[in-house]
């Protein structure tokens, strides 16, 4: 009796595991390559994006592509990075934003930190910088008035911009590209950790996307 229920026991684990065959497990499955609508890549694919601090230090630090699933006319993203790092390490959250970039024009149409772009049943995103920031700005005011500046905007709209200011960064950079939505930038001075590191982490996984759609 025994050895039956052995023998049975084994069938079953191995049935259990002849069917969950097209998992991903483990952390090849976290990011990298782009596999279309696989879910998954390898961890070698990590990006990286060129960091830019409250000072103006860049660093290359690493962006995480979570997620990845190609739809009919878009790819939608669920990306992580570091955003602020002036925090005491016990907060220091990292950025999680749902992004839809299309697939005919190479634009970005959603960029969310909290639901998803299909019906927002999915929280696909978590706001890791302050809300509000030092200077008051939440994370409504990101969603509201900077986040739509993105919006539409393709690689070739980023060419010449890194920073969001029409001044030199701390005389580290200075954009070659000058933004004509001046009071915007105005608005959001001394939010430039998000605001700056928002531009790059973008501009990182729209050429990650051209690259491979």
């Amino acid at each position: 009796m025994k050895k039956l229920l052995l023998l049975m026991g084994s069938f079953l684990v191995l049935l259990t595991l002849s069917a969950c065959s097209d998992l991903c497990i483990g952390a090849e499955c976290v990011t990298g390559e782009s596999g279309g609508n696989s879910g998954g890549t390898e961890v070698e694919g990590v990006l990286s994006f060129t960091h830019i601090n409250g000072e103006g230090v860049e660093v290359e630090r690493p962006l995480y592509v979570l997620f990845e699933y190609e739809a009919r006319d878009f790819v939608k993203y669920q990306i992580s990075y570091l955003s602020c790092t002036c925090r005491n390490a016990n907060v220091n959250y990292w950025q999680v934003a749902y992004v839809e970039i299309n697939k005919n024009d190479g634009t970005l149409q959603t960029i969310s930190f909290g639901p998803d772009g299909e019906d927002g049943h999915y929280t696909a995103g978590m706001w890791g910088d302050s809300s509000p920031t030092p200077t008051g700005h939440t994370l409504q005011d990101f969603e509201e008035r900077y986040i739509p500046w993105l919006i539409g905007k393709s690689l070739e709209d980023f060419e010449g911009i890194s920073v969001f200011t029409n001044e030199s960064y701390h005389g580290v950079v200075e954009n070659e590209t000058q933004i004509s939505e001046q009071d915007l930038i105005d608005d959001f001075a001394g939010s430039s950790v998000s605001t700056n590191n928002l531009i790059r982490s973008m501009k990182r996984l729209l050429e990650y996307h051209n690259e491979n759609y």
